[in-house]
């Protein structure tokens, strides 16, 4: 089956829908039990999938896991009330005190923020690595103590691409679980099961929801590592709101439809500012000016529509409020994945590796505007700089 006639159809039922061409709105807390032997059973029950309570047994919800774990050929898919809350799931499930975990320097910065603000709180050794330097020599940052690798890729503002395999192979080798974070390119455009990943993150909130209209998050796992991850979301009480799960759902059927143009328009935009007498450096994975190009077009089937630019020279931010003051399509926002276009000016401060740039970095994202239009926009700010 064609993705795009799989996404029209991955977990929904007609029949079960009372004959409703999409799922329906489960609300509420209490589930009751068939019998007296089921709730026994229940209570002798360790495996928290199997629970009856609202945390993890609304039907809504069973639909939109079975649904993003056949879309990410796993075993196992919980649901989380925003990508954030789904992102410090995997270090509960997997850390302890004097524990330490390895991450890559250009993680999302909210990443970075629970990992500095709570996670050392508890004891737990937070080490970061560049994404491609000395990466051959990536297994001697692994210590006893290390218990999980977390990864993004790619980066967050400059988009760096890791490459999976030679990790996840030294972690498997380890007995240490990997994490990646899959939300740029969504299960459409990278297998990370298929890298060597056990767990993967993907912020819903963006490219499944696609209309910038709710919050959620998705963790995705292999059959090795998906109770601790259904142990830990219930500990831990995180779940999804009813509405927004249904808003997920109905977002899939256009996923494919909706990347097409996202990555049409995003990949026009780089290649047009490639060109740019002010620009110095697109940061566009698949461009093959971008570093690990080659690692990118071996491990991802497509791109999506974010991505980054340098300019030239170092501009005053009075001169970039100019610049941005001329735009009538990109606006000024976090939490890209749907329709409208925008841009931001990302700080770099936090990275323990200093990114040297000639001038200011911003980003972009491209959504379902004509790209004419969108360029136009860009190219047009571009010239209060002068």
């Amino acid at each position: 089956m064609k993705i795009d006639t799989k996404l029209t159809k991955v977990s929904r039922n007609v029949k079960k829908q009372k004959g409703f061409i999409n799922p329906g709105i489960y609300k509420g807390s209490t589930m009751i039990f068939n019998s007296f032997e089921d709730y026994i059973n229940d209570i002798n029950n360790d495996d928290d999938r199997s629970t009856l309570y609202g945390i993890n047994k609304n039907p809504s919800v069973d639909q939109l896991e079975k649904a993003i774990t056949n879309l990410y050929n796993c075993n196992d898919t919980i649901v989380a009330p925003s990508g954030l809350a789904a992102l410090i799931i995997p270090f509960f499930a997997f850390l302890k005190k004097d524990d330490e975990v390895l991450i890559n320097d250009t993680v999302y910065s909210p990443t970075r923020t629970f990992c500095e603000k709570l996670l050392k709180n508890y004891g737990v050794k937070v080490n970061y690595f560049h994404p491609f330097k000395n990466i051959n020599r990536f297994e001697k940052l692994i210590t006893q103590k290390t218990k999980l690798i977390y990864l993004e890729s790619p980066g967050t503002a400059t988009f760096e691409i890791l490459d999976i395999p030679k990790i996840t192979e030294i972690a498997k080798r380890k007995k240490i679980p990997t994490v990646m974070d899959n939300t740029w390119a969504s299960p459409l455009f990278c297998d990370p099961i298929k890298l060597g990943i056990n767990v993967i993150i993907d912020a819903g909130t963006k490219y499944i929801n696609g209309h910038s209209d709710i919050l959620i998050g998705f963790v995705s796992s292999d059959k090795k590592h998906s109770k601790p991850i259904r142990v830990a979301t219930k500990t831990l009480g995180i779940c999804p709101g009813s509405e927004e799960v249904y808003l997920a759902l109905r977002g899939l059927p256009t996923l494919n439809l909706r990347m097409k143009k996202i990555e049409s328009n995003a990949l026009n935009m780089a290649i047009e500012l490639n060109n740019h007498p002010l620009v110095d450096k697109v940061y566009h994975p698949a461009l093959k000016t971008s570093t690990n190009h080659n690692i990118w077009k071996r491990d991802f089937s497509g791109s999506s529509g974010l991505f980054a630019f340098s300019l030239k020279n170092l501009h005053s931010q009075y001169k970039i409020k100019k610049m941005f003051s001329k735009l009538k399509i990109f606006k000024l926002g976090y939490s890209w994945g749907g329709y409208d276009s925008l841009i931001t000016f990302p700080p770099l401060s936090k990275r323990k590796f200093k990114s040297q740039f000639k001038g200011n970095l911003i980003r972009l994202y491209c959504g379902l505007e004509d790209s004419e239009d969108q360029i136009k926009d860009i190219f047009t700010s571009l010239k209060a700089l002068k």
